[in-house]
Protein backbone atom coordinates (compact mmCIF):
# COMPACT_ATOMS: atom_id res chain seq x y z
CA UNK A 1 0.00 0.00 0.00
CA UNK A 2 1.08 3.41 -0.79
CA UNK A 3 1.01 6.29 1.51
CA UNK A 4 0.10 10.26 1.34
CA UNK A 5 3.45 10.71 -0.38
CA UNK A 6 3.53 7.71 -2.48
CA UNK A 7 6.21 5.49 -0.45
CA UNK A 8 5.45 2.45 1.35
CA UNK A 9 3.09 2.50 4.64
CA UNK A 10 4.67 2.54 7.92
CA UNK A 11 1.62 3.23 10.30
CA UNK A 12 -2.07 2.73 9.35
CA UNK A 13 -5.43 3.07 11.21
CA UNK A 14 -8.29 1.48 9.40
CA UNK A 15 -11.39 3.36 10.80
CA UNK A 16 -10.46 3.49 14.32
CA UNK A 17 -12.45 4.09 17.17
CA UNK A 18 -12.21 4.50 20.90
CA UNK A 19 -14.32 5.87 23.84
CA UNK A 20 -14.17 5.93 27.29
CA UNK A 21 -16.01 6.80 30.48
CA UNK A 22 -17.37 10.47 31.72
CA UNK A 23 -19.74 9.13 34.81
CA UNK A 24 -22.48 7.83 32.96
CA UNK A 25 -22.04 9.30 29.74
CA UNK A 26 -19.81 7.68 27.15
CA UNK A 27 -17.84 9.96 25.00
CA UNK A 28 -15.81 9.23 21.54
CA UNK A 29 -12.94 9.90 21.72
CA UNK A 30 -11.87 8.97 18.34
CA UNK A 31 -14.45 8.16 15.51
CA UNK A 32 -13.65 6.19 12.43
CA UNK A 33 -10.20 7.55 11.72
CA UNK A 34 -8.61 5.92 8.63
CA UNK A 35 -4.53 7.46 8.24
CA UNK A 36 -1.80 6.51 6.77
CA UNK A 37 2.30 7.02 7.16
CA UNK A 38 4.35 6.38 5.52
CA UNK A 39 8.47 4.64 5.83
CA UNK A 40 10.67 7.25 6.75
CA UNK A 41 7.96 9.63 6.98
CA UNK A 42 7.49 12.75 9.03
CA UNK A 43 3.35 12.98 10.28
CA UNK A 44 2.55 15.67 12.41
CA UNK A 45 -1.07 15.43 14.43
CA UNK A 46 -2.91 18.88 15.29
CA UNK A 47 -6.13 20.50 16.61
CA UNK A 48 -7.74 21.99 19.83
CA UNK A 49 -7.35 20.69 23.42
CA UNK A 50 -9.51 17.63 23.00
CA UNK A 51 -9.52 16.68 19.70
CA UNK A 52 -8.16 13.19 20.17
CA UNK A 53 -4.27 14.49 19.30
CA UNK A 54 -2.93 12.61 22.02
CA UNK A 55 -5.16 9.54 22.30
CA UNK A 56 -3.24 8.70 18.65
CA UNK A 57 0.01 8.55 20.12
CA UNK A 58 -1.66 6.51 23.14
CA UNK A 59 -3.39 3.56 20.40
CA UNK A 60 -0.32 3.54 18.48
CA UNK A 61 1.91 2.60 21.43
CA UNK A 62 -0.79 0.00 23.07
CA UNK A 63 -1.13 1.98 26.02
CA UNK A 64 -4.84 2.08 24.92
CA UNK A 65 -6.81 -0.69 22.75
CA UNK A 66 -9.43 1.36 20.16
CA UNK A 67 -12.81 -0.26 20.50
CA UNK A 68 -13.23 -0.66 16.67
CA UNK A 69 -10.62 -0.53 14.18
CA UNK A 70 -7.35 -1.83 13.62
CA UNK A 71 -3.67 0.04 13.73
CA UNK A 72 -1.12 -1.70 11.46
CA UNK A 73 3.05 -1.15 11.43
CA UNK A 74 4.24 -2.55 8.54
CA UNK A 75 1.24 -4.37 7.65
CA UNK A 76 0.51 -5.95 11.40
CA UNK A 77 -1.98 -5.64 13.35
CA UNK A 78 -0.33 -4.42 16.85
CA UNK A 79 -2.89 -6.14 18.89
CA UNK A 80 -3.20 -9.54 17.23
CA UNK A 81 0.12 -9.75 15.28
CA UNK A 82 2.49 -8.29 16.66
CA UNK A 83 3.96 -9.01 20.36
CA UNK A 84 4.52 -6.13 22.88
CA UNK A 85 8.05 -6.43 22.90
CA UNK A 86 8.80 -6.44 19.17
CA UNK A 87 6.35 -3.22 19.20
CA UNK A 88 8.33 -1.18 21.96
CA UNK A 89 11.59 -2.53 19.67
CA UNK A 90 10.08 -1.00 16.85
CA UNK A 91 8.58 2.31 18.68
CA UNK A 92 9.84 4.74 20.65
CA UNK A 93 7.39 7.19 22.94
CA UNK A 94 8.92 10.28 23.76
CA UNK A 95 5.75 11.84 26.64
CA UNK A 96 5.31 15.43 26.99
CA UNK A 97 8.08 16.83 29.24
CA UNK A 98 10.16 13.46 29.56
CA UNK A 99 12.52 15.37 31.54
CA UNK A 100 10.57 14.92 34.93
CA UNK A 101 10.76 10.94 34.28
CA UNK A 102 14.55 10.80 34.84
CA UNK A 103 15.94 8.76 37.66
CA UNK A 104 19.26 7.53 37.25
CA UNK A 105 22.43 8.61 38.86
CA UNK A 106 24.32 9.65 36.01
CA UNK A 107 23.67 10.53 31.92
CA UNK A 108 24.78 7.23 30.37
CA UNK A 109 22.93 5.14 33.26
CA UNK A 110 19.71 6.67 32.04
CA UNK A 111 20.64 6.44 28.31
CA UNK A 112 21.37 2.38 28.65
CA UNK A 113 18.36 2.13 31.08
CA UNK A 114 15.99 1.27 28.27
CA UNK A 115 18.18 -0.69 26.32
CA UNK A 116 18.82 -2.80 29.48
CA UNK A 117 15.28 -3.98 29.36
CA UNK A 118 15.41 -4.65 25.90
CA UNK A 119 18.03 -7.63 26.56
CA UNK A 120 21.09 -5.23 24.62
CA UNK A 121 24.45 -6.73 24.87
CA UNK A 122 27.46 -4.60 26.35
CA UNK A 123 28.58 -3.74 23.25
CA UNK A 124 25.37 -2.84 21.68
CA UNK A 125 24.50 0.03 24.65
CA UNK A 126 27.72 1.76 24.51
CA UNK A 127 27.68 2.00 20.89
CA UNK A 128 24.33 3.13 21.13
CA UNK A 129 24.21 5.15 24.01
CA UNK A 130 27.43 7.42 22.35
CA UNK A 131 25.60 7.90 19.49
CA UNK A 132 22.40 9.17 21.15
CA UNK A 133 24.00 11.31 23.43
CA UNK A 134 25.93 12.73 20.39
CA UNK A 135 23.29 12.45 18.40
CA UNK A 136 21.20 15.23 21.18
CA UNK A 137 24.42 17.69 20.32
CA UNK A 138 26.29 16.63 23.66
CA UNK A 139 30.48 16.25 23.98
CA UNK A 140 29.57 12.12 25.44
CA UNK A 141 32.92 12.02 27.52
CA UNK A 142 32.43 15.18 28.93
CA UNK A 143 28.72 14.33 29.93
CA UNK A 144 28.60 10.82 30.65
CA UNK A 145 28.89 11.12 34.59
CA UNK A 146 26.93 13.80 34.90
CA UNK A 147 23.80 13.41 37.32
CA UNK A 148 20.51 14.56 34.91
CA UNK A 149 19.58 16.18 37.93
CA UNK A 150 22.24 18.96 37.55
CA UNK A 151 21.40 19.70 33.83
CA UNK A 152 18.97 23.00 32.37
CA UNK A 153 15.55 21.74 31.89
CA UNK A 154 16.37 21.81 27.82
CA UNK A 155 19.31 19.68 28.64
CA UNK A 156 17.90 17.14 30.93
CA UNK A 157 14.94 17.02 27.88
CA UNK A 158 17.34 16.08 25.24
CA UNK A 159 18.55 13.20 27.74
CA UNK A 160 15.62 12.07 27.93
CA UNK A 161 15.08 11.89 24.06
CA UNK A 162 18.62 10.31 23.85
CA UNK A 163 17.10 7.81 26.24
CA UNK A 164 14.60 6.43 24.07
CA UNK A 165 16.22 7.11 20.66
CA UNK A 166 19.24 4.75 21.98
CA UNK A 167 17.68 1.65 21.17
CA UNK A 168 17.46 2.93 17.55
CA UNK A 169 13.87 2.65 17.06
CA UNK A 170 12.08 2.74 13.37
CA UNK A 171 9.27 5.04 14.67
CA UNK A 172 9.59 8.00 16.92
CA UNK A 173 6.28 9.52 18.80
CA UNK A 174 6.56 12.63 20.83
CA UNK A 175 3.98 14.47 22.87
CA UNK A 176 4.24 18.10 22.40
CA UNK A 177 8.02 17.76 22.06
CA UNK A 178 8.95 21.76 22.33
CA UNK A 179 6.68 22.15 25.11
CA UNK A 180 8.48 24.81 27.60
CA UNK A 181 11.45 25.28 25.32
CA UNK A 182 12.95 28.71 24.95
CA UNK A 183 13.38 29.66 20.70
CA UNK A 184 16.49 28.77 20.71
CA UNK A 185 16.68 24.83 22.14
CA UNK A 186 13.50 24.76 19.56
CA UNK A 187 15.27 25.18 16.58
CA UNK A 188 17.53 23.21 17.62
CA UNK A 189 15.14 20.13 18.64
CA UNK A 190 13.83 21.02 15.21
CA UNK A 191 17.27 20.64 13.93
CA UNK A 192 17.90 17.20 15.71
CA UNK A 193 14.21 16.07 14.58
CA UNK A 194 14.79 16.39 10.83
CA UNK A 195 18.45 14.85 11.32
CA UNK A 196 16.34 11.76 12.46
CA UNK A 197 14.29 11.58 10.05
CA UNK A 198 16.64 12.14 7.40
CA UNK A 199 18.36 9.16 8.35
CA UNK A 200 15.45 6.95 8.02
CA UNK A 201 13.05 7.22 11.01
CA UNK A 202 9.84 7.68 11.12
CA UNK A 203 8.23 10.08 13.28
CA UNK A 204 4.72 10.97 14.23
CA UNK A 205 4.69 14.62 17.02
CA UNK A 206 1.52 16.01 18.46
CA UNK A 207 1.81 19.65 18.42
CA UNK A 208 0.09 23.16 18.87
CA UNK A 209 2.83 24.84 17.75
CA UNK A 210 2.58 25.83 13.95
CA UNK A 211 6.11 27.22 13.56
CA UNK A 212 7.52 23.70 14.93
CA UNK A 213 5.05 21.29 12.72
CA UNK A 214 5.92 23.61 9.77
CA UNK A 215 9.99 23.64 10.30
CA UNK A 216 9.84 19.41 10.66
CA UNK A 217 6.84 17.57 9.58
CA UNK A 218 6.12 16.89 6.20
CA UNK A 219 2.24 16.26 6.06
CA UNK A 220 -0.01 16.96 8.62
CA UNK A 221 -3.58 15.24 10.29
CA UNK A 222 -6.08 17.98 11.55
CA UNK A 223 -7.99 16.64 14.30
CA UNK A 224 -11.52 18.34 14.86
CA UNK A 225 -13.99 16.93 18.09
CA UNK A 226 -12.09 13.22 17.62
CA UNK A 227 -12.39 12.73 13.91
CA UNK A 228 -10.14 13.50 10.71
CA UNK A 229 -11.20 16.82 9.57
CA UNK A 230 -8.12 17.37 7.31
CA UNK A 231 -5.42 15.92 5.74
CA UNK A 232 -2.40 16.34 3.52
CA UNK A 233 1.15 18.12 2.85
CA UNK A 234 2.39 20.47 5.38
CA UNK A 235 2.30 23.16 2.87
CA UNK A 236 -1.01 22.50 1.16
CA UNK A 237 -3.08 22.36 4.51
CA UNK A 238 -1.06 25.74 5.99
CA UNK A 239 -2.34 27.33 2.71
CA UNK A 240 -5.74 26.76 3.84
CA UNK A 241 -7.46 28.41 6.82
CA UNK A 242 -7.04 26.21 9.89
CA UNK A 243 -8.44 28.47 12.38
CA UNK A 244 -12.07 26.30 12.98
CA UNK A 245 -9.69 23.91 13.76
CA UNK A 246 -8.03 25.81 16.32
CA UNK A 247 -4.43 26.37 14.24
CA UNK A 248 -2.49 29.62 13.79
CA UNK A 249 -0.57 30.40 11.20
CA UNK A 250 2.98 29.95 11.20
CA UNK A 251 4.81 33.40 11.77
CA UNK A 252 6.42 33.00 8.44
CA UNK A 253 3.12 32.36 6.51
CA UNK A 254 1.44 35.71 8.39
CA UNK A 255 4.78 38.02 7.75
CA UNK A 256 4.86 36.46 4.06
CA UNK A 257 0.69 37.58 3.44
CA UNK A 258 1.29 40.70 4.96
CA UNK A 259 3.99 42.52 2.55
CA UNK A 260 2.56 40.35 -0.26
CA UNK A 261 -0.50 42.82 0.27
CA UNK A 262 2.01 45.37 0.59
CA UNK A 263 2.58 44.38 -3.14
CA UNK A 264 6.17 42.44 -2.65
CA UNK A 265 6.22 39.52 -4.59
CA UNK A 266 6.47 36.96 -2.62
CA UNK A 267 4.91 32.91 -2.31
CA UNK A 268 2.90 31.82 0.54
CA UNK A 269 6.04 30.25 2.68
CA UNK A 270 5.08 28.04 5.35
CA UNK A 271 8.82 27.94 6.50
CA UNK A 272 11.39 30.25 7.62
CA UNK A 273 14.09 29.36 5.48
CA UNK A 274 11.93 29.12 2.40
CA UNK A 275 10.39 33.05 3.75
CA UNK A 276 13.81 34.39 3.83
CA UNK A 277 15.43 33.03 1.12
CA UNK A 278 12.55 33.93 -0.79
CA UNK A 279 12.64 37.94 0.51
CA UNK A 280 16.46 38.15 0.38
CA UNK A 281 15.74 37.36 -3.42
CA UNK A 282 13.01 39.90 -3.51
CA UNK A 283 15.14 43.01 -1.93
CA UNK A 284 18.17 42.07 -4.64
CA UNK A 285 16.40 41.85 -7.44
CA UNK A 286 14.65 45.61 -6.08
CA UNK A 287 17.87 46.57 -5.13
CA UNK A 288 19.57 45.97 -8.69
CA UNK A 289 16.18 47.31 -10.31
Amino acid sequence: KRGPLGGNVSIEFRQVSLSYSSGETKVKALKDLSWTVETGGFAAVMGRTGSGKSTVLRLLCALAKPDGGQILIDGKDIHSSLPRRELRKEMGFVFQFPEYQLFETTVLKEVCFGMKNLGFSKEEMEENSRWAIEKMGFNFEAIRSVAPMALSGGQRRRVAIASVIASRPKILLLDEPTSGLDPAERRSFCQILTSLNREGTTIVIVSHNSEVVCETAKTLLVLKDGEKWKEGKVEDLFSSDLLPAGILPPPSLLLSSFLREKGMDLPRAVRQEDFISALLCQVGRRKNG
